[in-house]
């Protein structure tokens, strides 16, 4: 049995299910390319004209076929090419959709299959299969490559990369419930609240006993006891004293709980987002995360501060006031409670009906805080380019999306409290139409006399129960908001790793700095290979200077030496060990970065130098200062190494930050070096401050280097030309300069030029 491209059991025809297929087109095919050892099979999951269905892709070592296969007919060839007959094959990624390519020996380029972005890495590697047939190379590694697809168990949906929660099967009550694990540290306190809400609940529902029943029964209209006027009252007075303390007591509890559990959710969501991986800051808006963070929290904290003790409360009193009416009257007990069940199916299905809508809102809301996020962080690019207006128009529009949604979720609600109310109510008509009938006949109902007093009581208990059953209806509408707001919550929670240390990860407290690539493939969007099969040894203290066009892949190899991302195949290796296999503390306790554009973090030059390392004396930090060039301007500024540098440097020059950024990577003392355009867009004069800086910076240590000016590469040990993604050219500065046709040659020739141009331009003004 040959090996197929692997995947999720749903989206790949294997043999055995290819056999199975009822139409005998597709059989008969099959068995065929059995003969000739087919090597992939995949269904593509949108049909011939564009729409959703299933289509099939066959490849073996003869030819390339796809089937449309629509529910309601048999299927049938659409497309066959002849492997001899393929110079290419390559995927083409579209909003909503990807394309497999096959460009032909005649120089057509045909559209073989489209699908859904779920199944763009299995086609991206059908594609690189195809191409390796066309070309006669092996595919036996092509072939073994692990493509996951992730879905659902639930419902077979598709699943984001970084992520284990399916939108469309969201439990409510698993949200709920695993929102309450955060109270297990503290069940002690847990119990002491049930214990004073249950006895807060029971000396409220005493009281009306003393006041109203007996009172009524005993007292009034008998005309007897008259005594027991004076201590009825104080008994009610002492009994709601106590429970007032009983109350205040267990708000202390619930509010010190409450705010314990929502530190933790708040403190896990932030220490989470630490440890995901750069490819989830990639796809997400920080504006975005900011409201995960913040304003959903802030959902959690109303409802457990508040939602929680009021419910459970409430809960109790409902509870008690039935069994109390329950005991001295159960048949009266149920006509008041005839309303009950109509109250609460109505608010189940409006909360099932909304909770679409909150989630939108929700979504608006985020999105409205990553636009207001983006628009200030570039507040000088919106004021240089005079877009204010335009700024002010977006945000216009995103806030007018977000009241909308607002504005109808809470029209929706009003309009339910009020029927709601009115539902409940109805049991007090209920009360006086039987009950008052039967004390005016002074007749038996449910085998108990029905006196003036327990009337008066029941019309008191239900009076009791219209605060719980109208703040049930509310908490509706709390348990709504906290569970989608949970539900964002847990998904930053639940988001998977991409990067992360292994089991059994090995320590690396002092790295020498050799590193190897070896045949090193990687792809962003898990389809289109951005680099390929690139080979590279490096030895330590080697200083090489990555070069190419923009898009070559350059910047993709600092990232994946850097270890923000993992190769998609291949490996990269550090003094023998694979970088995935190092202790990720260790890898990056070890390789310093200084990058075109260098961030500063709020807070004093000092600080922002120490940043890798706080255990740093000021001699330390001022001895790196004074190697990065940085010493001198230090100085000259207000307040010294204490000078606040303001939001992401913005009281510094862009060449000053970039030295800073440097002493910072001195005082790390990294064994290997990344240098990523770090002299671009300077002045002559601080580019050579800068440069002097970097000449310290690299003495002994293993250093990738990408610049925007050549001539600052001469240096270099060996420079790496990278083209499209693959290695172009290898070799020092002279040696690929005497390459007249060479890549790095006609970059240097274009340089040359665009300075030529400059020049004159300088001496014509």
């Amino acid at each position: 049995m040959p090996t197929l491209i692997d995947a999720a059991p749903e989206s790949v025809l294997s043999l055995d299910r290819a056999q199975q297929h009822a139409d005998p087109n597709v059989q008969r095919d099959v068995a065929r390319a059995d003969a000739r050892r087919p090597v992939v099979v995949l269904e593509a999951d949108i049909a011939e004209h564009g729409v959703f269905g299933p289509r099939w892709l066959i490849v073996d070592h003869a030819s390339v076929r796809v089937y449309n296969s629509p529910a309601d007919a048999a299927a049938s060839l659409a497309i066959e090419i002849a492997i001899e007959d393929i110079v290419a094959a390559s995927v083409e990624h579209y909003t909503g959709c990807g394309n497999l390519l096959i460009r032909t020996r005649s120089g057509a380029l045909l559209e073989a299959v489209r699908y859904t972005p779920s199944r763009s890495r299995q086609f991206g590697v059908a594609a690189r299969v195809i191409e390796a047939l066309a070309q006669g190379e092996p595919v036996d590694k092509l072939l073994e490559i692990e493509v996951p697809q992730r879905k659902c168990e639930k419902c077979g949906a598709p699943l984001e990369n970084d992520t284990q929660v399916c939108p469309f099967c969201i439990d409510r009550r698993a949200t709920l419930s695993r929102l309450a694990t955060y109270a297990r540290p503290y069940i002690a306190r847990v119990s002491l609240m049930v214990i004073l809400s249950f006895l807060g609940t029971a000396l409220g529902l005493i009281s009306p006993i003393l006041t109203t029943k007996v009172l009524t029964d005993k007292v009034l209209i008998p005309h007897q006891h008259r005594d027991w006027i004076v201590w009825l009252v104080l008994g009610a007075l002492a009994l709601g004293l106590a429970g007032t303390g009983l109350n205040v007591w267990r708000g202390r509890v619930a509010a010190w709980l409450s705010n314990h559990m929502v530190f933790r959710i708040r403190t896990d969501v932030y220490n989470k987002l630490h440890t995901l991986s750069v490819s989830y800051f990639d796809k997400r808006q920080v504006g975005s995360l900011l409201t995960r963070v913040t304003q959903d929290v802030n959902e959690l904290q109303s409802f457990l501060v508040d939602g929680i003790q009021i419910f459970f409360v409430n809960i109790l009193t409902i509870i008690g006031v039935f069994t109390v009416m329950f005991r001295f009257n159960p048949l009266l007990t149920i006509i008041a409670a005839v309303p009950m069940p109509i109250t609460i199916y109505l608010t189940r299905k409006l909360v099932k009906r909304l909770h679409t809508r909150l989630h939108r809102m929700y979504y608006l809301r985020s999105s409205l805080g990553g636009l207001i996020a983006a628009a200030l962080s570039g507040i000088r690019v919106v004021k240089a380019f005079n877009q204010e207006q335009r700024e002010r128009q977006r945000f216009g529009a995103k806030a007018t999306d977000l009241f909308q949604a607002q504005l109808l979720l809470e029209q929706t609600w009003q309009s339910f409290f009020p029927m709601m109310a009115t539902i409940a109510t109805s049991g007090t008509y209920l009360i006086f139409l039987f009950g008052g009938q039967q004390v005016f006949d002074h007749a038996k109902l449910g085998g108990t006399t029905m006196t003036l007093g327990t009337l008066q009581l029941f019309l008191v208990y239900l009076g009791i129960l219209m605060g719980p059953i109208q703040q049930l209806s509310r908490i509706a509408d709390w348990i709504s908001r906290s569970t989608a707001a949970a539900e964002r919550v847990f998904e930053v929670l639940d988001a998977t790793v991409d990067v992360a240390n292994t089991d059994d990860a090995v320590k690396m407290p002092q790295l020498q700095g050799r590193v190897e690539l070896r045949d090193v493939r990687f792809s962003y969007d898990h389809s289109t290979d951005v680099l390929k099969g690139i080979s590279l040894t490096v030895e330590p203290g080697e200083m090489i200077g990555l070069v190419g066009h923009s898009g070559a892949g350059k910047s993709t190899m600092i990232n994946l030496l850097s270890r923000f991302y993992d190769v998609s195949e291949g490996a990269i290796l550090v003094d023998g060990v694979d970088i995935r296999e190092i202790d990720i503390n260790d890898l990056r306790r070890q390789i310093g970065v200084v990058l075109q554009e260098p961030f500063l973090f709020p807070g004093t030059i000092r600080d922002n130098i120490a940043y890798a390392r706080k255990d740093a004396t000021f001699e330390q930090i001022m001895r790196a200062a004074k190697h990065a060039n940085a010493h001198d301007f230090i100085l000259r500024t207000s307040d010294g190494y204490d000078t606040y540098v303001g939001e992401r440097g913005a009281r510094l020059s862009g060449g000053e930050r970039q030295r800073i950024s440097i002493a910072r990577a001195i005082l790390l003392d990294p064994r290997i070096l990344i240098l990523d355009e770090a002299t671009a867009s300077v002045d002559t004069e601080t580019e050579k401050k800068i440069q002097e800086a970097i000449g310290f910076l690299v003495k002994g240590r293993t250093t990738f280097a990408i610049a925007h000016r050549l001539s600052t590469l001469r240096n270099a040990n060996r420079l790496v030309v990278l083209e499209k993604g693959a290695v172009a050219e290898i070799g020092t500065h002279e040696e690929l300069l005497s390459m007249p046709d060479g890549v790095y040659r006609r970059l240097v020739d274009m340089q040359q030029a665009v300075n030529k141009i400059r020049e004159d331009i300088f001496l014509e003004e």
